[in-house]
């Protein structure tokens, strides 16, 4: 078996005149026919492509990258988080006193008053919603329960807009009812309760009281406590003064109303 070309055994005649020429015309022809039906096909190509205009029109934009002109582009993930807040029922911010008591005065937020003789002892009132920097001053009305006077700092709930002294005042009244800190007395309602507005030592605000009646209680000497809640627009921000008071025993109700007689702003 032979792996190269195989040449005749004959000898071959040398072309005659014109042949090579012959041969060579017909060679350049073929050639110059194949060139150009490459360079028309690819003419034809970059005129004819899809999008095309021509051979320096743009070039077509990748499918994957195409944005649906309807679309803002914005995923779900790209939506904005929600701010508001939800506003929760008798808040109550973490106690934190800020003020110190002048000599025979007991001071929070902007007000201060003289505590009665009579409420000796000294404390944070519980069930107080809205406020801090609270002081008070108990007297005792019998076993455990006492009557009570207090100041401090309205201080409302982070992202809920303060709803001025009006409010301020009727809110903290209706959470002091249905705090839990009235024990064994049972079936308590909250009855006559009114709004006005005052003024005192020349800062304007709002006084809301109410009485909180039981229905049945272990109590000798009353059967219902007083609630008297101010909130005044001190130079200090929003403050209330507040008492609780043991209805029947008039040595507390007359204290009540000394202590309101005393009350001013903290400048």
């Amino acid at each position: 078996m032979h792996t190269g070309p195989q040449f005749p055994t004959t000898q071959q005649q040398a072309p005659g005149p014109g042949g090579r020429g012959t041969a060579l015309l017909v060679g350049g022809i073929a050639f110059a026919v194949v060139f150009l039906l490459v360079v028309g096909g690819t003419v034809v190509y970059l005129v004819l492509r899809p999008g095309g205009d021509g051979p320096d029109g743009p070039p077509v934009s990748d499918s994957s990258t195409v944005t649906d002109p309807g679309s803002s582009g914005a995923t779900e993930s790209d939506s904005p988080t929600p701010t508001d807040v939800e506003a929760e029922r008798c808040w109550v911010p973490e106690q934190e006193r800020t003020s110190q008591n002048p000599s025979g005065k007991l001071r929070g937020g902007g007000l201060q008053f003289i505590p009665p003789a009579l409420y000796e002892q000294r404390g944070t009132p519980h069930g107080i919603a809205y406020t801090t920097d609270l002081v008070g001053a108990q007297a005792l009305v019998e076993a455990s329960w006492y009557s009570t006077t207090f100041l401090g700092a309205v201080q409302w709930q982070p992202g809920i807009e303060y709803p001025g002294a009006e409010v301020a005042s009727q809110t903290i009244v209706d959470c002091f009812f249905y705090a839990n800190i009235w024990g064994e007395a049972q079936g308590r309602t909250l009855d006559d309760e009114i709004t006005t507005p005052v003024t005192i030592a020349g800062i304007p605000g709002y006084r809301t009281t109410a009485t909180v009646n039981f229905a049945s209680d272990p109590l000798e000497r009353t059967d219902a406590t007083e609630l008297d809640i101010v909130v005044l627009e001190t130079d200090e921000g929003p403050s209330v003064f507040g008492t609780e008071t043991a209805v029947g025993v008039t040595e507390h109700e007359q204290a009540a109303d000394a202590a309101y007689e005393t009350l001013t702003g903290v400048s």
